[in-house]
């Protein structure tokens, strides 16, 4: 008798070692995230992991169980997201406030009028993760380990400021 349907969950060791051979190399910093969306766009809320490997990081998401999508409307196709920069292409590596991420992300803040959150103001609100790129894009994530990645992407406290 099957009482749940579910299917085998990966082995974790097997999936970082896939992962390693797939993307050249060993996975050093890793973390839970969520891409809340790109600057100008729309907002995406897609969880998932995002890692370093060498000189690139990379996000990418997993399918979520909905159930209640399969009672509604039956099961949707999932579709893989991930990407990768690699971290000289990183201009901004900061901390913002969630809200000025998502009007950011709604085209209703230029990323240009973005500011770092104060350690003070970390206290009031759920700081987010901004990275600007070279090419303009810039990407917002909510992420667990969100100091320890501004510093590990940026070199510390040049983080907070622009390079030029």
């Amino acid at each position: 008798m099957q009482l749940f349907n579910r299917k085998q969950e990966e082995d974790p060791d097997e999936f970082w070692q896939k992962t390693a051979e797939r993307r050249g190399g060993q996975v050093g910093f890793l973390t839970f995230a969520t891409l809340l969306g790109r600057a100008g766009d729309r907002a995406m809320e897609l969880p998932g992991l995002l890692y370093v490997v060498g000189d690139m990081i990379w996000f990418e998401d997993f399918e979520r169980d909905n159930w209640l999508a399969r009672i509604i409307g039956g099961k949707r196709k999932f579709e893989k997201t991930e990407l990768s920069f690699g971290r000289a292409e990183i201009r901004v590596s900061r901390l913002v406030s969630r809200s000025a991420a998502m009007r950011c992300i709604g085209g209703g803040l230029p990323v240009e009028h973005l500011h770092a959150v104060s350690s003070v103001a970390r206290i009031f609100t759920t700081p987010i993760v901004q990275v600007t790129l070279d090419n303009g894009t810039t990407l917002f994530f909510d992420m667990i380990r969100r100091l320890e990645f501004v510093s590990e992407v940026a070199g510390g406290a040049a983080a907070a400021a622009p390079r030029p």
